[in-house]
């Protein structure tokens, strides 16, 4: 079993999220999911466990890149919360942003990923989190 057993998933394409949702359950995790960057706050915000967010970078309205924002200025939610960024974006990514992946040690996965790497990389981030 997973150290951290609670993801949510944050993408706005609901079969991404239930394709994902699905590896993730058959791997022994607990998956909630949340449609865009609003609802993904209100989940985390209304949770006290330790949670890791797979996080899609290009949503409407709040996209990943504010999510993560909000999750680095509320130290509360920081301590508790591991975000692993999904993107099928190829473009480079604003320096402000990159230092506050490597900041949060925020490992990036390309789309189409690899349903292995995206289990190892969500568990290793549920590990982060379990001290």
């Amino acid at each position: 079993m997973p150290a951290v057993t609670r993801v949510l998933i944050v993408d706005d394409d609901e079969a991404i999220r239930e394709t994902v949702r699905f590896a993730l359950e058959d791997a022994g995790f607990s998956v909630d999911e949340a449609a865009d960057g609003l609802a993904a706050l209100r989940a985390l915000r209304g949770s006290r466990a330790p949670m890791v967010v797979l996080l899609d970078l290009m949503m409407p309205g709040l996209d990943g890149a504010g999510v993560l924002g909000s999750i680095a200025a509320d130290p509360t939610l920081a301590r508790r919360v591991a975000v692993v960024l999904i993107t099928a974006s190829s473009r480079t990514l604003p320096l402000a942003f990159a230092n506050l992946l490597t900041e949060l040690s925020v490992p990036v996965i390309s789309k189409p990923f690899d349903v292995d790497k995206l289990i190892a990389a969500v568990t290793h981030a549920g590990r982060r989190l379990a001290f």
